[in-house]
């Protein structure tokens, strides 16, 4: 006679018998991995890899939250100081633009109270660890270490045998499925993914992460390799982000499962705390290094925030393992932050005159240059915006005349809608108004009221300069945009821009490196 089906409890786990084994197996295969890759190098993690930048937030618990809220980190309206991680997941870092799913860890700092992990029971961290994805491609992890042996396998035949397998088919779709593009970290959403704990053990939740629709963000391209470390510094340089933070809750065991990450909650979701990235520079070397020698851990918590699930199980042991495995090798200690009263950086101004991507992106012929300087942001950004400064970096190059000086016609030239006449060799002028203007980070400008021969080609023009720290130095970017009046203006153009003016705006910008770092 068939035996009735236990039916699932609210909040229940439900282990198999293999689940130790199989958890060993999986951090057997990742260690080869890491072993193999990083034979000869500093060893970086194993999943999570590309780090866009480990930044400093504050994560504030709503006021006057149900008593059925308050739990845990939630249990008062408390403001938390924090680290937040962003990266993404894929084990070999890649460029930016290819597919991912992104991550974001959250390191709560201040919080009392014992931990569950043993090594760590006394450290006054929190950490919250959460992806762009609302579930995992699969069920348990007896089918991820299947995924998993052949996607670590030394030969790259066998993770494409492996998705050649029909029985295979429906993982691929999925794990196709969870892989998003990015413009930028700032702007996505994130999931727990996996369940956890809240307060009784009658009680689970997911975690959900949004972001505010009144951030600005800024993306300065989408294109470079490391794009989305580059957006998220020009974003944060004075512009905070804002998250809301939700809970949801387990209401149905069967359609909601513990064990089953596969399948989304439908739930409702409730607020319970608002991430704030502050406005800072967060890509120095040194704050970059600390970032990556960082751990995380779900399991690094408080018991109300107990994890739950296979995968959630198999993080505790797996997660820690790395971890230690990977800063032994680095001849690093594992450590957790400490809070501080002067942990916030100094409160920077908001500008609110920002117009996320002013310059039009179709109907218009653009080209580029950089350069990277020695000196900090600032310095290259008061250089270039200096009208007295022009005729030391925009000097002929080939028949492009060079600069004398600038008028202002409506100024000083520091905010949106600032105008300059700029005066060349020849008599040849433009005039230039501020789209936007972010003190040390970019700005950009329309140019009108051509009286040479481009006013026979183009009625307007754009300028758009960014200033990023790439080792320690300062890159200065300058993009210039040409609109086109006719197909015929737009092949002339075409040419002029390939043949002079992007020789020009490199040569403009090595002038600048130079009057900078030695005043000639």
């Amino acid at each position: 006679m068939k035996q009735p089906q236990q039916t699932k409890q609210i909040g229940c786990e439900y282990i198999t018998e293999d689940e130790d084994s199989i958890i060993e197996e999986m951090m057997s295969e990742m260690i080869a991995q890491v072993d193999r890759m990083y034979a000869d190098k500093k060893m970086l993690r194993q999943i999570h890899t590309k780090m866009h930048g480990c930044v400093k937030a504050t994560f504030k618990v709503e006021e006057n939250l149900p008593d059925d809220l308050k739990v845990g980190v939630f249990k008062n309206p408390t403001s938390y100081n924090a680290w937040v991680r962003f990266s993404n997941s894929n084990t070999k870092p890649q460029k930016d633009k290819k597919k991912d799913i992104r991550g974001i860890a959250i390191k709560l700092m201040g919080v009392p109270g014992e931990k569950i992990l043993n090594d760590q029971r006394t450290e006054k961290s929190q950490d919250f660890l959460l992806m762009t994805s609302e579930t995992f491609f699969s069920k348990n992890i007896a089918e991820f270490r299947k995924t998993l042996k052949a996607s670590t396998a030394k030969s790259k035949i066998k993770l494409a045998l492996y998705f050649l397998n029909p029985a295979h088919w429906g993982i691929l779709k999925r794990v196709m499925g969870s892989m998003v593009k990015c413009s930028n970290p700032l702007d996505m959403h994130y999931w727990s993914t996996q369940p956890y704990q809240f307060g009784k053990p009658d009680k689970a939740v997911k975690y959900y992460l949004k972001p505010s629709p009144d951030n600005v963000i800024l993306n300065e391209n989408t294109k470079e390799e490391n794009y989305l470390r580059i957006n998220m510094a020009q974003t944060l340089y004075s512009n905070p982000a804002e998250f809301d933070f939700y809970v949801q809750f387990q209401t149905d065991a069967d359609t909601m499962p513990i064990e089953d990450p596969t399948v989304e909650w439908t739930s409702q979701f409730f607020k319970v705390a608002t991430l704030t990235i502050v406005a800072q520079e967060f890509d120095a070397t040194e704050q970059m290094t600390f970032g990556e020698n960082l751990s995380f851990n779900s399991w690094h918590s408080l018991p109300e925030h107990r994890p739950l699930g296979s995968f959630n199980r198999a993080r505790r042991r797996v997660y820690e393992a790395m971890s230690k495995y990977r800063h032994e090798k680095n001849g690093l200690p594992v450590f957790e932050p400490k809070d501080s009263a002067d942990f916030l950086p100094p409160k920077r101004e908001q500008n609110l005159e920002t117009i996320p991507e002013p310059v039009p992106q179709k109907g218009i012929l653009k080209r580029s240059a950089q350069v990277l300087v020695d000196c900090d942001r600032s310095t290259a950004f008061d250089f270039i915006t200096s009208g007295s400064e022009l005729p030391n970096w925009l000097k002929k190059v080939g028949p492009i005349p060079a600069a004398l000086n600038a008028e202002i016609l409506k100024g000083p030239y520091n905010f949106v809608g600032a105008r300059r006449k700029v005066f060349f060799d020849g008599g040849d002028t433009v005039v230039e108004e501020l789209m936007t203007f972010n003190p040390s980070a970019n700005y950009s400008y329309s140019v009108t009221e051509f009286s040479n021969f481009l006013r026979f080609f183009s009625k307007k023009a754009y300028g758009q300069v960014w200033f990023d720290r790439i080792n320690d130095q300062t890159r200065i970017s300058w993009d210039y945009s040409f609109s086109y009046r006719n197909i015929l203006a737009r092949l002339i153009l075409s040419l002029f821009l390939s043949l002079l003016y992007k020789k020009f705006l490199k040569k403009s910008l090595e002038n600048a490196k130079g009057y900078i770092e030695n005043g000639d």
